[in-house]
């Protein structure tokens, strides 16, 4: 019994074990690097307090920031593997593995210039300056696209780069430049300060916006563009800036994940970032211009399936997933607990059998003891019941044997022991002592 017990006990002890390492296995938060730049930008910000935020509410996802010098190199981490997520740009550099999960914002592309610069459509840019905000490749390449688009010649355009938006100014008032081309969210702070450094360049006067008329045109030429207006007040004023809405281009900023991240990590990652906006945005209020893409795939960046399940309400859960593994599994076991119970009943039968067995021999034990001729005889028959003695002891140690099986080979034994007995006493002859009645 206490040998059967002990195997329970450890059979209990393993199965807790395997239960309790299977359960944080599966429970244990995945961890995700987001590649995002540059350090202390309005995305960098955003990024780490979604981080701080899977950390706080124990989600089961949680970020590991990995920092680059701009939206390139964020593409570029995905590209290499480096990082299973990141903020990209959409007409910056795409990573062909990379796919989209959200719209982290949509940037419009502003020109914009003093009203005293006689500046008001693309093709007046000729023989004027530039100033770009912002040293990024991307910045170049959209005004060169600009100047395509109108056939303005490059070589008739200066152009000047900005490292920030505070240089606008300045530069505005020396002459450097006669017109500002910045990219960013309207109500962030690039765009803010490029339109009040013209506007107080300008001595107060309303600055002039440049409107783009064929953004839907070049749009339509390269998926990385978008069409974007600027609504009238935008950029707010005592007179509206702009005076009225003015069509643009514009890019956006993606949150794309590699293809080989599983669906349902994407699916429960898309799920979390609408969950924690509201409370992000009121410290960093870009949070606010998340938004869903669109349902269609894109050529460039397709929507990853597992961010296309959950905005179409088809995620699966984990029984959706795994029904088919779990009905296996449950026949597996059903099928294995079967086998089991039938070994287990062979054993137990074999054990009867072999108990049996010695009761049968004890029998015997008897039988040849009653018909002994010598001495001999009858000790090795002695000399075998005290055997079956020993293997009747160590299997009622074990649990082999129950009350009645134990009483069983007691009378067994004994009727065995005294056959072998009398048998002795009947060779010696051996009379008892009759007394006379007194």
């Amino acid at each position: 019994m206490r040998r059967t017990a002990l195997l329970a006990l450890a059979a209990i002890l393993l199965l807790g074990g395997v239960s309790f390492a299977g359960w944080r296995f599966f429970n244990a938060p995945t961890l995700l690097r987001v590649a995002v730049g540059p350090t202390g930008s309005e995305d960098a910000r955003l990024v780490a307090a979604m981080s701080q935020y899977l950390i706080r509410e124990g989600a089961s996802l949680r970020f590991k920031v990995v920092p680059v010098d701009n939206e390139a190199e964020a593409a570029r981490a995905v590209e290499d593997e480096k990082a299973e997520l990141a903020v990209v740009r959409t007409d910056a550099a795409m990573a062909a593995k990379g796919q989209t999960v959200v719209v982290w914002h949509r940037d419009a592309v502003v020109l914009v210039a003093p009203a005293d610069r006689g500046i008001a459509q693309p093709t007046d840019l000729r023989g004027h300056t530039v100033g770009v905000v912002k040293r990024l490749a991307a910045n170049r390449q959209l005004l060169d696209t600009i100047l395509a688009q109108y056939d303005v010649p490059r070589g008739e355009v200066g152009v000047v780069v900005f490292e920030t938006a505070a240089e606008v100014e300045a530069a505005l008032r020396t002459r450097l430049v006669d017109v500002v081309l910045a990219v960013g969210t309207v109500g962030g702070r690039t765009l803010e300060e490029t339109v009040s450094g013209v506007a107080t360049a300008g001595g107060g006067a309303p600055p002039v916006f440049v409107p783009l008329a064929e953004a839907e045109a070049l749009a339509q030429r390269s998926s990385v563009f978008e069409t974007f207006d600027v609504v009238r007040g935008a950029f707010g004023g005592a007179v509206p800036r702009p005076a009225e809405t003015v069509k643009t281009l514009g890019v956006s900023h993606r949150l794309v994940a590699l293809a080989a991240v599983p669906d349902g990590i994407v699916s429960e990652l898309a799920r979390l970032i609408f969950v924690m906006r509201p409370t992000i945005a009121t410290g960093i209020p870009l949070a606010n211009r998340i938004e869903a893409p669109e349902s269609s795939n894109s050529a460039v960046l397709p929507v990853h399936p597992g961010a296309l399940a959950y905005y179409d309400g088809e995620v699966e859960t984990f029984f959706d997933k795994y029904d088919d593994y779990i009905y296996i599994g449950v026949m597996v076991l059903s099928i294995v607990g079967s086998g089991l119970a039938g070994m287990a009943s062979t054993a137990s039968a074999k054990r009867r059998q072999r108990t049996l067995g010695l009761l049968e021999r004890l029998l015997g034990i008897v039988r040849l003891a009653r018909a002994a001729q010598t001495e001999s005889e009858l000790d090795a028959l002695q000399h075998e019941t005290d055997e079956i003695l020993a293997v009747a002891l160590a299997r009622a140690g074990d649990g082999a044997l129950d009350d009645a099986g134990v009483a069983a080979f007691s009378l067994g034994l004994e009727q065995a022991r005294h056959a072998i007995g009398d048998r002795r006493r009947a060779m010696s002859g051996y009379r008892p002592r009759l007394h006379a009645a007194e």
